[in-house]
């Protein structure tokens, strides 16, 4: 009973303390990580990581906002809000966050650095109103989030960049079936297919929008495709 007492108070108590400030942000570390699980399996840009980076320096603001006025009574009557300082941070960062977000093809580069830049932002609060310990605690958390959840990512969701492969056949005997099971047993996750036949010049081209890993055998692949149909040209591009 204790235990939950404890627990309760850390979570939803007024006074911030560090086991407070602790269990808060590892809370919300774990939130992130469900939230960009469920966003991964559905192969979107802003995964796993960047839900945890922002998800855990959100948290850190929040709880940087409580903690100075629990902390800086005095100044409150006498030098105005210590916050104001610290609020225009938190508008001023998301411009430089969003600058580092560029499109790319098909592709959105630059989420994971905007998270981290937020997170930066974050753990120079903490640290600037004397959460050094806190603030050193969630720089060690986002390291370790970009490290080893990228090396997870790498395993678990290999197919990460979007391509469009572009396929043009000399004849109708395609066997669509085959040719499916044939990009799916080389790790590419197929998200859209066009399908285009010139009557006139008796070619087929399939163009298909599919993920897949920077390491695809492009060239296994090709050979492959051989055995379905009378391949004439193969094209993968951003």
């Amino acid at each position: 009973m204790a235990i939950i007492d404890f627990f309760v108070d850390a979570l939803t108590g007024p006074e911030i303390t560090f086991s407070a400030m602790f269990l808060r942000i590892f809370i919300s570390m774990i939130a992130g990580f469900i939230l960009g699980i469920e966003r991964k399996v559905h192969l979107q840009n802003a995964g796993l990581r960047t839900h945890i980076l922002i998800c855990m320096s959100s948290c850190l603001m929040m709880i940087i906002s409580l903690y100075i006025p629990q902390v800086s009574q005095h100044r409150l009557q006498n030098a105005g809000d210590p916050t104001r300082i610290a609020a225009q941070i938190v508008s001023g960062i998301g411009f430089l966050g969003g600058g580092a977000i560029l499109r790319h093809g098909l592709n959105i580069k630059g989420l994971n650095s905007a998270a981290t830049v937020w997170a930066a932002a974050g753990i120079g609060m903490a640290i600037g109103c004397g959460m050094a310990w806190i603030g050193i605690i969630v720089a060690v958390l986002c390291v370790i989030c970009m490290v080893v959840f990228a090396k997870l990512e790498s395993v678990y969701f290999p197919a990460e960049h979007a391509k469009q492969l572009e396929l043009i056949f000399r004849n109708d005997s395609i066997d669509f079936k085959l040719l499916k099971k044939n990009l799916l047993s080389y790790g590419l996750i197929i998200m859209n297919v066009d399908f285009t036949r010139d009557i006139e010049k008796q070619k087929t081209k399939v163009i298909y929008t599919v993920k897949t890993s920077d390491n695809l055998d492009i060239i296994g692949l090709t050979e492959g495709l051989k055995n379905i149909g009378n391949i004439e040209k193969v094209k993968l591009t951003d």
